[in-house]
């Protein structure tokens, strides 16, 4: 990327071959050699894990006794059922907080209890627990407290519930500060003191966890239709929070994918269906990342999340399908917020020297704080930058920002570096959240991108797409792309299979879909035949391509069904004119 322009241009690389681990994969898994490749660029070299990597199954999930403070939680929650106690569920406003918050009121009700439940209301409440909802459950008769994909930095609310008599128990997966909060129980695998073997759940992993624990010790004989019937909401909560598709959480979005067309979730099923109603055609980690996620976390931005938490617990299908034309609506109006807000975000970004920007904040009165996390999001990709997005209230007085990062930069640790210049903060290491007094923007911005100039090199300013192989595009057949299928479902920590290309000679172009954004090609390689590709959000290419050009790609096969039939389609992630220096880096 060049300091004045911004314009970023990815490296391509390949993991080293170790022909050796291929060749004992191929013998002992009976794979294809492409196959044992993808396996071994993924460090999956020994064959037994290779194995239970490519066959998913429930025997793999791990006790959920080993959680920190599991014993405690558990054992308490099954007192307050068995005394008859009122239990309150606070959870988040995001897809995470509104799957697991449905899976506690769920599985409560199957046990006979009938919980108060909430999630926040992201303008009039504010992310996490706060003593206003507290007073409520306490009005209410609350005994209990539970929260579910929060609670780890609120140590202030769980000091008031405590004060009020209440027994809280922190069920959450985000990074925890210097110390826990002062609940009866703590359930998070990221505690400095967990020995949990596979830290990295969802918020609604952690729900999960707990309930089977709460289900074990008072219907054991239960756990077994307790863990099938939940597998879908922990894969929806847990490919929508972008967590690593590895271990359990690559085991709860294959079974829970594969268990959502017969779903009982009367309003979840529904959702479903309106966003892929060809049943025929098998659910993917798409369905979930560009589908159903958007639409329940639409509404949580613009308006009240406990919309899309009804449609999770509804049992009338009159109501179901009201709910998802609501979303629906939220999701177009969120499309079109989000696509001003961008725009908006590059014109602020226009001929800005990037030479000392380490990390890049942005703030307007102008943009909706419900937004900014997918603006960051766009920005940090485009620019290749950590990205803080911040939208002001009308007041020019405080702000409310959401922060993505690149490999290689903790944006939890960051922001907490700068935790005496803001109000509040939380997170992960690839997503955050603040709020901050406006005053203070230009100490933030200084503080942050001082720290980011100690961690970041320049190297770690460039992106890099990672490939499995140079592969024609002629050697795959559908027979190979299904035995591929058997490594999705694909996301964070486990990408599609990608491959390389040279030479491949341009066949015909054209600008395709709504907005005319796309581009879609047919490109011929070894094989007379030429192959139908797409170019998602590429049609900028089109300018600088003509037909009989030879170009080198970088591209993702897949299965196009079309009319019902099935052919050979390649997903473009990157494309360039072939010149000797693209032809040496293959």
């Amino acid at each position: 990327m060049t300091a004045k322009t911004g314009h970023v241009e990815a490296v391509w690389s390949a993991p080293a071959r170790d022909k050796q681990a291929e060749e004992t994969l191929i013998g002992e898994l009976h794979l294809d050699r492409i196959a044992a490749r993808m396996l071994v660029n993924r460090g999956l070299c020994d064959p037994d894990v290779a194995r239970r990597f490519l066959d998913p199954s429930l025997t793999e999930l791990n006790d959920p006794f080993l959680l920190p403070d599991m014993d405690k939680a558990a054992r308490r929650i099954v007192e307050a059922i068995d005394k008859g106690e009122t239990i309150f569920v606070h959870g988040d406003y995001d897809v995470d907080g509104v799957t697991s918050t449905a899976l506690y009121v769920r599985a409560m009700h199957a046990l006979g209890v009938k919980p108060l439940y909430r999630v926040p209301h992201r303008k009039l409440d504010g992310y996490d627990l706060k003593a206003r909802a507290v007073d409520w459950a306490h009005e209410q008769g609350a005994t209990l407290l539970i929260t579910t994909d929060c609670g780890i930095q609120a140590r202030d609310a769980v000091k008031h519930a405590n004060s009020l008599g209440m027994t809280v128990i922190v069920t959450d997966h985000h990074e925890p500060g210097p110390d826990l909060p002062p609940a009866y129980a703590v359930v998070n695998p990221h505690r400095h003191d967990s020995t949990y073997p596979f830290p990295n759940l969802a918020g609604v992993g952690v729900a999960f966890k707990t309930m089977q624990a709460v289900i074990r010790l008072m219907r054991p004989d239960d756990e077994p239709k307790f863990i099938e019937r939940f597998l879908d909401l922990v894969a929806c909560g847990t490919i929508a929070d972008v967590m690593p598709l590895l271990g359990e959480n690559r085991v709860f979005a294959s079974m829970g994918l594969k268990s959502m067309p017969t779903s009982r979730k009367l309003g979840l099923r529904t959702l479903l269906y309106s966003v892929h109603p060809d049943m025929s055609r098998p659910l993917n980690s798409e369905t979930i990342s560009y589908g159903i996620a958007p639409r329940i976390n639409a509404v949580g931005r613009l308006d009240d999340a406990a919309i899309a938490l009804d449609l999770l617990l509804t049992k009338d299908q009159d109501e179901a399908n009201r709910l998802v034309m609501a979303l629906n609506n939220f999701n177009v109006e969120r499309q079109d917020e989000q696509r001003r807000m961008i725009s908006e975000a590059i014109e602020l970004m226009s001929g800005r020297d990037m030479t000392d920007v380490k990390v890049v904040v942005l703030s307007s009165s102008n943009w909706n704080p419900g937004v900014v996390g997918i603006v960051a999001g766009k920005i940090a990709e485009r620019y290749y930058r950590p990205t803080v997005v911040i939208g002001v209230d009308e007041s020019g007085t405080r702000g409310k920002g959401s922060a993505r990062s690149i490999p290689g930069f903790d944006l939890f640790s960051s922001i907490t570096h700068c935790r005496e210049i803001l109000d509040s903060c939380g997170g992960h290491e690839m997503a955050a959240g603040l709020s901050l007094t406006m005053t203070r923007l230009d100490e933030f911005i200084a503080a942050i991108n001082d720290y980011a100039g100690g961690v970041l090199t320049p190297d770690d300013l460039v992106p890099k797409i990672v490939f499995d192989g140079v592969v024609d595009p002629s050697h795959f057949k559908l027979r190979l792309l299904d035995a591929l299928e058997r490594f999705a479902p694909f996301g964070q920590a486990n990408p599609e299979p990608r491959f390389a290309a040279r030479e491949l000679q341009v066949c015909d172009l054209k600008t395709v879909g709504k907005d005319q954004s796309h581009l879609k090609l047919r490109l011929r390689g070894e094989s007379p035949m030429s192959i139908e590709c797409i170019a998602f959000g590429r049609a900028e290419r089109a300018a600088a391509l003509r037909t009989g050009d030879r170009v080198s790609v970088l591209y993702t096969p897949q299965v196009h069904h079309y009319n019902g039939q099935r052919s050979l389609q390649l997903n473009i992630k990157d494309m360039r004119l072939t010149t000797e220096h693209v032809a040496a880096l293959l």
